[in-house]
This record gives C-alpha cells, sequence and structure tokens, in this order.
C-alpha cells in the first residue's frame, strides 16, 4: 500500500517525519526529549497480572476508616504473546526440537514491547507480575525418576532460558528510560529484581553480578555507533534532522542525543537488537501520546525492517494494554482531540481490515 503523504502545513518538527510517497523514504520525526513530560495515568485500581482469568481483590480504606476489598483486573497475557508469533521457519524447528509442551513466549519481541508500554503507562511495577507469568512452569513437562541426567539438563536449559528474559526485560526497561523517565525505569528494575529474587534466587544473584555492557567504550566509539543508529532510522534526512535539533537547543540537543541516548543507550544491540529497539521507542512515544514523535519512530522502525504485521501487532498490543490498564488511548480518535497526529497508524491498521 502506498504511504500517504502529508499535509504541507505539518510544523517543522512533525515535517521531519517525511511527506515522501515511497516506503522507506518517510523521514522519523526528531528524537523526544530524553524524560518527556508523560500523559498522567488516570487514576484506577492497580492490577495484577498472571494471565486471563478471575480478577484480584486488594483492599483499600473507605471513608470511615475501614477497609473494603477493591477488585484488581488482570493482564492477558497469553492473548499479548500470541499478537507476536515466531517466523514459520522458527515455529517449525521449535516444534521439531520441544517435545515438552508449549514455550512460554512466542517470540520475545511481545514481552519486550510490554515492559515499555507497562512504564509508558505508569505501570511500572507490573513488570514483576510480567516476569511472573514468564517465569511459570511449562505445562506437559513431566519428569521420570529415571531420567535425573535429563532433569538435570532441562533444568539447566530453563535457567539459561530465563537468564536471557530477564535480560532482555532488564534491558527493555533501561531503553525505556530515557523516553518515559528514569524514576520509571528505576522502579521497574527494582520490581523485576524482587520478583526474580521471589521465584529463583540463584538466577537474580547471577544477574547482580553482570557487568555493564556499556562503560568499556570510549566516548569516540559510542560517538560513532550512535550516529550510524541514527542515520539508519532517519537515513537520507539525517542531516536535515541535526540540523533541526541544533537549532532548537544550540547544539546541545544533537550532541545529547547522539552521545548518549543513541551512542550509549540504544545503539548497544547484544541483547535488544535494532529492530526490536525501533519498536520499543515506538510503542513509548504511541502509549504516551506524543504523536509526532510516535510517526518518526513508526517510520524509523520500517527503515530498520520492521514489517507491517508487526507494527499493526505493536499498536495492538499498547491498545489491548491501555484496556486492560483502564487507561486512555491518545491515538483513538474517540478519545483524543488531537488524534490527526496519529492518522499515520492507519497505514497499517486498514491493511489488517482489507
Amino acid at each position: 500500500m502506498a504511504i500517504q503523504k502529508q499535509d504541507a502545513k505539518d510544523s517543522d518538527t512533525d515535517s521531519l517525519a517525511a511527506n515522501n510517497s515511497a516506503r522507506n523514504t518517510e523521514t522519523p520525526s526528531p528524537m523526544p526529549m530524553p524524560i518527556p513530560t508523560t500523559t498522567a495515568a488516570p487514576t484506577t485500581t492497580s492490577t495484577t497480572s498472571t494471565g486471563a482469568g478471575a480478577t484480584k481483590p486488594e483492599s483499600s480504606h473507605s471513608g470511615t476508616g475501614k477497609q473494603r476489598p477493591r477488585l484488581r483486573p488482570r493482564l492477558d497475557y497469553i492473548t499479548l504473546e500470541g499478537l507476536f508469533p515466531l517466523p514459520p521457519s522458527q515455529s517449525q524447528w521449535q516444534s521439531a526440537t520441544d517435545s515438552s509442551g508449549p514455550s512460554p513466549s512466542p517470540s520475545p519481541l511481545w514481552y519486550i514491547l510490554t515492559t515499555a508500554v507497562l512504564l509508558a503507562f505508569h505501570k511500572e511495577k507490573l513488570i514483576g507480575d510480567l516476569w511472573t507469568y514468564l517465569a511459570r512452569p511449562r505445562r506437559g513437562e513431566s519428569h521420570d525418576d529415571d531420567d535425573d541426567d535429563d532433569d538435570d539438563i532441562e533444568a539447566e536449559e530453563e535457567e539459561e532460558s530465563l537468564m536471557v528474559i530477564a535480560r532482555r526485560i532488564r534491558e527493555a526497561c533501561l531503553k525505556a528510560s530515557t523516553l518515559v523517565g528514569f524514576p520509571r525505569a528505576i522502579n521497574a528494575l527494582f520490581a523485576l529484581s524482587s520478583a526474580i529474587e521471589a521465584t529463583h534466587p540463584g538466577l537474580a544473584s547471577i544477574l547482580a553480578h553482570d557487568t555493564s555492557l556499556r562503560a568499556p567504550l570510549r566516548p569516540a566509539e559510542k560517538y560513532d555507533r550512535g550516529m550510524s543508529f541514527f542515520a539508519q532510522i532517519y537515513q537520507q534526512h539525517t542531516a536535515r534532522v541535526l540540523t533541526a535539533m541544533d537549532a532548537t537547543s544550540g547544539g546541545d540537543l544533537t550532541h545529547f542525543a547522539i552521545s548518549c541516548i543513541y551512542g550509549e543507550l540504544l545503539s548497544e544491540q547484544t541483547i535488544v537488537g535494532a529492530v526490536d529497539t525501533g519498536l520499543l521507542e515506538f510503542v513509548c512515544c504511541l502509549a504516551d501520546g506524543c504523536g509526532p514523535q510516535a510517526k518518526g519512530h513508526f517510520f524509523g522502525s520500517i527503515n530498520l525492517g520492521a514489517t507491517d504485521a508487526t507494527l499493526r501487532a505493536a499498536v495492538q498490543l499498547t491498545e489491548l494494554l491501555a484496556q486492560q490498564l483502564q487507561v486512555g488511548c491518545a491515538w483513538k480518535a474517540d478519545e483524543n482531540a488531537e488524534a490527526d497526529d496519529f492518522r499515520f497508524l492507519e497505514r497499517v491498521m486498514q491493511s489488517d481490515s482489507a
């Protein structure tokens, strides 16, 4: 489907999300400020999570000082993970090599993006619940007393798998921090650490001794890799975007974005790769109601290689979480007078109904 051209009256900031008609010539809008003011989440009952199911009571204080039960809706993680199935080749390989039952997560992207959206919706404490769901025992596993060696191997493989999951969630919290705010990332990391300690204390001890992936690099290396990743997102519009950022900040926004946000943080792709990082940026801006930046990272994700189906799933995941958390969707026309900023979403959402 051809990408719709944007109205010529777009502001300078919004015009950085390009107006070309070719698929990969859309210009992502400038980088959002490192710690933007997020849309305050409506006061609602807090949520807990284990998957679809009944609600869980939580005590609250009434006007008379007495406690009364309050229902907390659970997050439907089963539906969320179903939005991101593995590619057919990987699914076939997994079914042929894993006879113990369904995998805890079809694709890691679903919980990477769920982590980011929970932070953007000010529900970072639910990161612990997300871990508890992912670390649950697999259904269908059986253990034979005569197969102790096999059990030991399975236990080692499970621990390695959970180690990878924990590091991905931790990395997602770090990368989301510049878009949703450091305090929320700090709260999320503590919630994750506490949850891991409760379910797998040995794993928590190993993770606590991980060393920084970013500290060993020299400043020049960080700047170079930051500029490289920035250029992958903005492509032929990179110079114009940098010029606009210089003009609005006396050069400091450009220096901070390239050296710190991209060079120090986002361009580290050992644990969370380039495409997943671009999608993480997109859902953070979408959930936070930052239309120009969401548009920029939407097309930036395309430039990094994201498909329409993946982008559609990312939007659907964000909307499902908003519904389950009982928070507003800034990109929905019936909930926001400025929803025109999100017209670009029609590109992938309309293709779903076609």
